[in-house]
């Protein structure tokens, strides 16, 4: 069977279905679209599914409970599907289209969104507006996006460890993507950034499964500090570096280096430093020099001493 034939059924049948379909109730209802080999017919289905997600089809994912338990279910809404009238007002429209043409997401989702928001009588902005920033583009987002409206849990792997988030945003920082809400798990708010999802499929729990926090803003829930930004793996969450006069003196007034543990009789200054955001701290620890040192603690010492040594190796900390 074709494949643009296999996957325009697929759409047809995940769109009309009343209740979310397993991966074999699929290829049940698509008789003899898929091949007939186990193992070939479901390398067919995941490459359908990466395809889909990726031309920002809204396909949805359950995990089933009683006789399906553990089983994948799939099905697409429409109201994530189809486009109703979002009924702008004319400024309201060009300021999304404004956004639109300085903010590219490298993808086709933003030609596609600049499509539905074109009216014939607008003056066309590309090529007029400069690009203001590139951010970068993750296979999750369109999920994640999902889930935040829908209040729905999602499933993801992160650092080798299975996750559970409740969440309540995305926001772009320092060109990366982060997702923040409740980790279920440990029952705390985290962040989470994409690009170390570990490769596998993030997966949605049901609709309104929680309550976003009253007067949520994803950018209150990232700290300022680009050091503090992460969920800091299994590592240290802080550092005690000692930092040499007189630049220390000078950190110390403006406070924005860390807490101070204690000051030396020479001048230097040591500091309680976060360090959850490992590439932030090493930006900020490396712009110092040798005026800085990790004293520890000792997990933490031995990984400046491993990008150190992987610069001298020829730059690959």
């Amino acid at each position: 069977m074709d494949a643009l034939e296999r996957l325009t059924n697929l759409v047809a049948l995940l769109l009309e279905t009343r209740r979310p379909l397993t991966f074999e109730q699929i290829v049940d209802e698509l008789a003899g679209q898929y091949p007939d080999n186990p193992v070939a017919r479901r390398s067919t289905f995941e490459r359908d599914k990466a395809l889909l997600r990726s031309e920002g089809v809204p396909l949805r994912q359950k995990v089933l409970g009683g006789e399906y338990a553990g089983q994948s279910a799939y099905w697409i809404d429409r109201n994530d599907f189809e486009l109703t009238d979002v009924d702008l007002t004319p400024a309201e429209r060009r300021a999304l289209q404004m956004a639109l043409a300085t903010v590219h997401l490298g993808a086709s989702w933003g030609e596609e969104a600049w499509w539905k928001l074109e009216r014939a009588e607008d003056e066309p902005l590309d090529g007029r507006v400069p690009i203001a920033a590139t951010l970068p583009v993750h296979d999750a987002l369109p999920v994640i996006h999902g889930a935040i409206r829908e209040r729905c849990e999602i499933r993801f792997g992160y650092r080798g460890r299975d996750r559970r988030l409740q969440p309540y945003g995305l926001l772009a920082r320092d060109g990366q993507w982060y997702v923040a809400g409740l980790d279920v798990e440990v029952g705390e708010r985290r962040t989470f950034r994409l690009d170390r999802f570990d490769p596998g499929e993030v997966t949605c729990g049901d609709p309104g499964a929680f309550e976003r926090p009253a007067g949520f803003r994803p950018a209150d829930a990232f700290p300022a500090d680009a050091r503090l930004v992460g969920d800091g793996g299994d590592g240290p969450l802080r550092a005690t570096v000692v930092v040499d006069a007189p630049r220390a003196i000078v950190m110390a007034a403006q406070g924005n280096a860390g807490d101070i543990v204690e000051r030396r009789g020479d001048g230097s200054v040591v500091f309680d430093v976060p360090c959850v955001n490992r590439s932030a701290f090493r930006s900020w620890l490396f712009d110092l020099g040798l005026s800085a040192e990790v004293l520890g603690p000792p997990e933490m010492r031995d990984e400046v001493i491993a990008w150190l040594r992987a610069v001298a190796d020829g730059g690959r900390a």
